[in-house]
């Protein structure tokens, strides 16, 4: 393995350009070693379809025509554009900088996925497999490598051209580690994380009571929740009307008035019945103070059916969001705190099985 990074940029530059590479301003560093493991399959196929579609004179795709729109980039502070041309080439060492909505007009198209390898730096991923790496800098705006915008589709760089905008904030702080330093940030996103606690989640409670903790499962097609979603007011509404219907929607509501032994269970909601579950093998205290944001959160879903509610403000206090941060970094803190209470009502529940065991064991 062959790690290779830079040493000559200025992380605190505005906008910070590479030169060439020179034994002055490179390091390097190697180990060896043997990878074990399954040995990968290759599935292929095809689908032809018979019919005649007229040419236009161009072939951009097949033939390799060169196309002759001229796209450009805001590249500088001084507002200087840059041709698209000029910047497909990975020797121009140099970055990019985009509205976040952008992330948004790409998944509103068939077949855009969008990817976290870090807590701020993903990939949009296209029909094309290809992955366009972003970071999100200190004023939550993309950063981008230039030569990776300029090798896109034509189509493609036209919509990220739409929301360029002029170097603020300077790079991704965690998109140089990984691109000009080669040591990725050891951060996770968490969207990532609260997809994974929803399944650990489902686990320790099938583990912890026999049965399932949601009714059913989530229809493929739901686009994952990421903080791209809350970009106002009305977004964030939306996020907390999507988190719900996530979560606290399909929980088992049969199962857990079997389990629960509140003296008003049948009358009880979803969440509140989890929170008697929780309390039966824990306190009611540390019950309520793990679904805060849970609860916080399904109030702020009914204030999406009526926005003009004065307990909106008092929602999003519960709920853990600092509203005096831009709503990029609300909606991350929405999706984070949730995260955190499922890791919460999962470690309720883990230790409480932990104690049966032991509990079984001494018997």
């Amino acid at each position: 393995m062959l790690r290779v990074w830079r040493t000559d940029v200025d992380e605190e530059d505005d906008a910070p350009v590479m030169g060439p590479e020179t034994d002055n301003n490179v390091e390097t560093e190697s180990s060896q070693g043997t990878q074990t493991g399954l040995e990968g399959i290759r599935v292929e196929g095809e689908f032809w379809r018979d019919e005649w579609i007229e040419h236009q004179g161009l072939s951009t795709r097949v033939r390799g025509d060169d196309d002759p729109a001229v796209l450009e980039f805001i590249a500088d502070t001084d507002g200087t554009r840059v041709p698209s041309k000029t910047l497909d080439d990975e020797d121009i060492g140099r970055w990019l900088w985009f509205k976040p909505e952008v992330v948004k007009a790409f998944l509103a198209r068939r077949g855009f996925t969008l990817e976290w390898y870090t807590a701020e730096t993903g990939g949009l991923k296209s029909t094309s497999e290809y992955r366009t790496h972003f970071g999100l800098n200190s004023s939550d705006y993309l950063t981008v490598y230039a030569s990776d915008i300029a090798r896109l589709p034509v189509w493609e760089q036209r919509i990220w051209a739409a929301y360029s905008i002029g170097p603020e904030g300077g790079v991704s702080k965690e998109l140089l580690a990984a691109q000009v330093r080669s040591s990725p940030a050891n951060t996770k996103a968490p969207e990532e994380e609260l997809k994974e606690l929803m399944k650990a989640l489902e686990e320790v409670f099938r583990d912890s009571f026999g049965g399932p903790l949601f009714t059913h499962e989530l229809d493929s097609r739901t686009a994952p929740i990421s903080r791209f979603d809350g970009v106002d007011d009305a977004a964030l509404l939306r996020m907390a009307k999507e988190l719900t219907r996530q979560f606290s929607d399909r929980l088992n509501i049969p199962l857990m008035r079997q389990i629960s032994t509140h003296e008003k269970k049948t009358e009880l909601g979803s969440i509140k019945l989890l929170e008697s579950v929780l309390a039966s093998i824990s306190t009611q205290e540390l019950a309520r103070s793990v679904l805060s944001a849970v609860v916080g959160v399904y109030d702020l879903r009914v204030g999406d059916a009526h926005p003009t509610s004065s307990k909106i403000e008092k929602a999003f206090s519960l709920a853990g969001i600092d509203r005096s941060k831009p709503h990029l970094r609300q909606a991350e803190q929405m999706i984070g705190n949730y995260a955190h209470a499922i890791w919460g009502i999962g470690k309720v529940l883990y230790e409480d099985l932990e104690k049966q065991k032991a509990a079984n064991k001494t018997t």
